[in-house]
């Protein structure tokens, strides 16, 4: 029922045995640590356990900020985003990890880190995004940045999934997860190359909404990633597609994992908000099958406090 998400504050032996009895299916996150982490990390969940299953979270095509160090964005502020390249403007630079993707349509805004900080578009180019911030925040190291209605190069993406793999050869994994998937086309490229292991396609950009069920019918898991979805395809669009999703995955009997801030909150408090707690019941409604924690138990001081409140909250009859 729960997908734990191991990072800096729950990698220790010790912790992983804790959540070893919360979980019998752990994730590891590409996006963040070494290669060489990943491979100590899985080697040792190996070790703990030979029967809890390892889920290796492949990186998107998503572009990131490559800031080493936190900076201090401020309200009504212009901020240029580029890639490679570096435009001549009078604004403040930060580097991105990868290309820009191309839109559908015109977008107003853009946000970064899932959705949570936005940005009003000033000046959109195939190599740089020029906006003005809408709110004064702290922007911390390698956070993804997402424009709504975006579609991102198919070539590329498959490149991305492969070239990660291949670095992460000696990571012990049973999953992947390919973020930001939009056709079932790389899908079974990946099936023939890795013959053993599960396919999680991440639901989380535009045409991955679209082209959902083709993508499901291909995988062993669908999880929604409800903070990049929010971003990229509106506010408004995000409990209609979940609802559409959810049916389809359970005529299908496709297994569905629900991601993104589910209980956020508890990375400061004891108890999550009311609205939290709302929205995993009406997930425990929906019948999904996996709630996943990432940042909760990835580098939240409270990651035991959080599953211990979810593992009673799911274990209810009421």
């Amino acid at each position: 029922m729960i997908l734990p998400t191991i990072g800096p504050s729950s990698c220790n032996n010790k912790n992983l045995k804790i959540i070893s009895e919360y979980s019998d299916f752990f994730r590891i996150n590409g996006s963040h640590n070494t290669i060489g982490w990943h491979e100590k990390i899985s080697k040792n969940i190996r070790t703990l356990n030979s029967n809890i299953k390892i889920l290796l979270d492949i990186p998107g095509i998503k572009p990131r900020t490559l800031n080493k160090k936190k900076i201090s964005i401020f309200k009504d502020n212009y901020y240029l985003f580029y890639y490679k390249k570096k435009p001549k403007h009078k604004s403040k630079y930060i580097e991105l990890s990868k290309p820009l993707p191309s839109i559908k349509r015109n977008s107003k805004i853009f946000s970064l880190s899932d959705g949570k900080y936005f940005f009003k578009i000033k000046s959109f180019k195939k190599n740089y995004i020029l906006g003005k911030s809408l709110e004064d925040f702290i922007l911390f190291p390698n956070q993804g940045l997402n424009i709504p209605n975006s579609i991102y190069d198919e070539k590329s993406q498959e490149n991305a999934y492969l070239e990660f793999l291949e670095k992460a050869k000696n990571v012990k994994y049973d999953a992947i997860g390919l973020s930001y998937i939009q056709s079932d086309s790389i899908i079974k490229k990946i099936r023939k190359k890795f013959k053993k292991v599960e396919i999680v396609s991440k639901i989380e950009n535009y045409l991955g909404i679209i082209n959902f069920k083709k993508i499901a019918i291909k995988s062993d898991f669908v999880m929604v990633d409800r903070g990049d979805l929010l971003a990229e395809i509106g506010d408004s669009r995000l409990f209609s597609s979940i609802l559409k999703i959810s049916s389809f995955l359970k005529r299908k009997n496709i297994p569905l994992i629900i991601a993104t801030g589910n209980l956020e909150t508890m990375q400061n408090r004891d108890r999550p908000s009311k609205s939290e707690i709302f929205t995993l019941g009406f997930y425990k409604h929906m019948k999904f099958d996996r709630i996943m924690l990432s940042e909760e138990t990835a580098i939240s001081k409270n990651w035991l406090i959080t599953l211990k409140w979810l593992k009673t909250f799911l274990s209810r009859k009421d």
